[in-house]
């Protein structure tokens, strides 16, 4: 009896443990976030804090930069002079209102944050001083991420060389619009074109889709491993007009910027 009801424990432990297979398939994709409407918009800062919440975005082309707290302390003003040190800290203060705690100072201090809410992670901690109080949070700055929206040869894949293109075959190339959430390019034999979301460190092509011409020999080879490396999110730096696209740390594509 006592070995018939070790038995039936083990079955129902069994039970309630998901495999590993499909412990995995609940584990979400760690996706870039979108800030195309940010960058549609023309923002070039965003950041936002909790208890109680708020947010502050600036926008340089529109020439504004508004704060809004959920405790009533918001205000919009013409966008403030921004101000760099040698550590990368970035300032801005103006005189947001007429009062005598009417001024507004924000400081972006570069250092990983995370969201205490939405467990995004961000670039920089951040502290807005308004009306006596301090508000603290994270933030982030798209200027680099600005960077990506271009044309982009293949100069490298996986440490070798890309050689210049045939009278049959062109060099890879990807076309970057992050407004527009889309890429379009060529694999070297075929078009390609689909979706792509990429924030301040990822970057996420596809879904992809291709014409279908025929890739004869080192062609058709090339082209399977070049669009096989897309599928998983990449790491990427804009640096020098070069961009460079890693996996665990490891370079696997360097674009160079068309001039």
């Amino acid at each position: 009896m006592r070995i018939l009801l070790f038995g039936f424990l083990l079955l129902v432990v069994a039970c309630r443990r998901p495999s590993t297979q499909f412990a995995a398939m609940m584990t979400p994709v760690n996706q870039p976030v979108d800030y195309s409407r940010n960058l549609k918009a023309g923002d070039e800062l965003i950041a936002m804090g909790n208890d109680p919440g708020w947010s502050l975005t600036l926008n340089p082309s529109k020439g504004f930069l508004k704060f809004n707290a959920r405790n009533g302390d918001s205000v919009t003003i013409a966008a403030p002079e921004r101000q760099t040190d040698s550590e990368g800290v970035l300032r801005y203060n103006a005189v947001a209102d007429s009062t005598q705690s009417g001024r507004i100072n924000i400081l972006f201090r570069p250092d990983s944050c995370v969201d205490k809410l939405s467990g995004q992670r961000f670039d920089y901690r951040v502290e807005v001083d308004y009306r006596g109080k301090n508000y603290v949070g994270c933030g982030v700055s798209l200027r680099e991420l600005a960077l990506l929206q271009d044309i982009w040869v293949l100069a490298s894949f996986q440490g070798n060389p890309v050689p210049a293109g045939s009278s049959r075959n062109e060099v890879p190339r990807l076309e970057i619009s992050l407004t527009e959430g889309r890429v379009t390019g060529t694999t070297g034999c075929n078009r390609l074109s689909g979706t792509i979301k990429a924030d301040t460190h990822k970057i996420l092509f596809g879904p992809l889709v291709t014409t279908k011409m025929a890739c004869m020999g080192e062609a058709g080879q090339f082209e399977s491993k070049f669009l096989h490396e897309l599928v998983e999110p990449l790491d990427y730096q804009v640096s020098e007009g070069k961009l460079t696209l890693r996996r665990a740390g490891k370079v696997i594509m360097v674009f160079k910027k068309v001039d």
